[in-house]
């Protein structure tokens, strides 16, 4: 079972993501949940990211319906001015209209919570491929923080421009002592 392997921070750390997610009234768990959930993880500690100034560039994001800066340079060239849109869109629908409505809670029973998305989930499942690459027989908080990265998207994109990168964080893993 994929579970066994985690070690008791790297599970406590994918609680925590549904924490997160709960917590923004999020309708399913998603990669971005995962990373603030890590944020305090040794490996990113190191880098002394300001929590703020994460959960802004998140909700920046999700105020642009889930698009990353490079998203938005990108339509920029295009000639699209995704901020003028959204500007646009919430003179008309209100502040946050595209940041997707939460969806109705559901009951819950015998602790189920909010469903992963499949980003998430590869993220878990990539997880344990950093992890066998190094040679860990456990599953750790900083296999969850490589995969985040590995993966192109929202989470890696606000994490590189705050100076950490995969390859930097291959190397502190790779040589700290296990």
């Amino acid at each position: 079972m994929i579970g066994e392997r985690f070690t008791r921070a790297a599970r406590q750390a994918v609680h925590e993501a549904v924490v997160q997610a709960e917590r923004l009234d999020a309708p399913e768990i998603g990669p971005e949940h995962l990373a603030l959930a890590l944020l305090d993880a040794p490996v990113l500690a190191e880098f002394g990211l300001a929590r703020d100034e994460v959960v802004e560039a998140f909700a920046a994001a999700r105020r642009k319906g889930g698009l990353s800066d490079a998203d938005t340079e990108a339509l920029r060239r295009l000639g699209i001015d995704v901020d003028q849109i959204v500007a646009s869109v919430e003179r008309t629908h209100g502040e946050g209209a595209l940041a997707g409505s939460p969806t109705r809670r559901r009951r819950r029973f015998f602790g189920n919570h909010l469903p992963f998305t499949a980003a998430a989930k590869k993220t878990l499942e990539r997880s344990l491929v950093e992890a066998r690459d190094l040679g860990h027989g456990t599953l750790r908080e900083e296999h969850m923080v490589l995969a985040l990265l590995a993966e192109r998207g929202l989470v890696a994109e606000v994490l590189e421009a705050r100076g950490v990168s995969y390859t930097e964080v291959r190397k502190r893993v790779a040589r700290a002592p296990r």
